[in-house]
């Protein structure tokens, strides 16, 4: 009888989350300016985890690039 168990091992990327704060110092805005973002329809993604809101640096980033003035 063979009693071998076979494990399929899988790797997911787990993104990086910053809090509020650490998001508004990142793009160089208030916190307030995050809360109300996200109040107004937000420009910057967010995470929701239960009550608490968290960023992911990748969309950080990619809001910092969408608002590059006078580039070639």
């Amino acid at each position: 009888m063979n009693t071998q168990t076979e494990f399929t091992t899988t790797t997911a990327t787990v993104p990086v989350l910053l809090t509020q704060a650490e998001a508004a110092r990142v793009i160089g805005k208030s916190e307030k300016w995050l809360e109300r973002d996200r109040w107004a329809g937000p420009t910057v993604p967010y995470v929701k985890l239960g009550r608490s809101v968290r960023y992911r640096v990748a969309d950080l980033l990619n809001f910092i690039e969408s608002n590059v003035q006078g580039a070639a």
